[in-house]
């Protein structure tokens, strides 16, 4: 009986599991007739892993504040242009348009998107004249940057995608711009030149580091995920997309 009994029990968890493969098969293909999913594309994280650092500065076991700083390189840009393209349904000119805008601007400022988390109860914004910390850059040569504006902002919708996880309502946003060339119009970061940002509170710091790498090789003609033919930028975008397991880092 007991053997009976042991034979009937496994009879009835291999059933079950016969039945719950064939639930969840079906639920799959449900899915796609039933909840239409979305076209899914990834920006290339392998230039933007590049641009995106973040850091937490610690006194002692005590977490004084982080931060999650975004450099708008020509290659940023032009992957901002693109999802933006994408997204409000720029046709082939338009999307030329508005990419030569970012460029051009580039040439003009350094821009950071600053994400932050302040633990000092004095704190009200970076923007504050009496803000807790402040942020420079210091370039290859030594020289020292100070932003021409800083504003607490609503990020849009593109550069929250760029920032990906890191991005978390609560965390302050920030738009930072500093000028880009000198008064000889020579520009203060050049190719493969280090640049460091340092974050500046009341007796502590902490920096980061990026390097203005070369402009991107599918962007040598500045036409990086622009429309070519009958393709879509996402497709484009896919092109140049690298694997999400082969950029864990940038998801820490």
């Amino acid at each position: 009986m007991k053997t009976i009994d042991v034979i009937s029990r496994i009879g009835i968890f291999v059933g079950a599991g016969f039945l719950l493969t064939g639930c969840v098969d079906r639920s799959y293909k449900m899915i796609g007739r039933e909840c239409p999913q979305v076209i899914k594309y990834e920006p290339p994280y392998g230039i933007i892993k590049q641009y995106l650092h973040s850091i937490t500065l610690y006194e002692g076991y005590e977490t004084r504040a982080h931060f999650d700083v975004m450099c708008m390189s020509e290659d940023m840009r032009t992957i901002y242009a693109a999802l933006h393209s994408a997204k409000v349904g720029h046709d082939v000119h338009e999307h030329a348009a508005f990419l030569a805008q970012q460029i051009e601007e580039g040439k003009e400022r350094i821009t950071l998107y600053v994400l932050a988390q302040v633990s000092d109860s004095s704190h009200i914004s970076l923007s504050d004249k009496q803000s807790a910390w402040s942020l420079f850059i210091t370039t290859a040569s030594g020289k020292k940057c100070t932003p021409l504006s800083i504003k607490e902002i609503e990020l849009e919708p593109e550069i929250r995608a760029l920032f990906g996880h890191r991005y978390i309502p609560f965390k302050k946003s920030y738009k930072m711009q500093f000028a880009a060339v000198d008064l000889a119009g020579r520009p203060y970061i050049g190719v493969d030149e280090v640049a460091t940002l340092s974050l500046a509170g009341p007796g502590m710091s902490g920096v980061i580091e990026w390097i203005q790498r070369p402009t991107h090789e599918h962007n040598a003609t500045g036409q990086l995920l622009v429309r070519q033919g009958d393709g879509t930028i996402g497709e484009e975008i896919a092109k140049i997309a690298q694997p999400k397991e082969r950029d864990e880092d940038y998801y820490w």
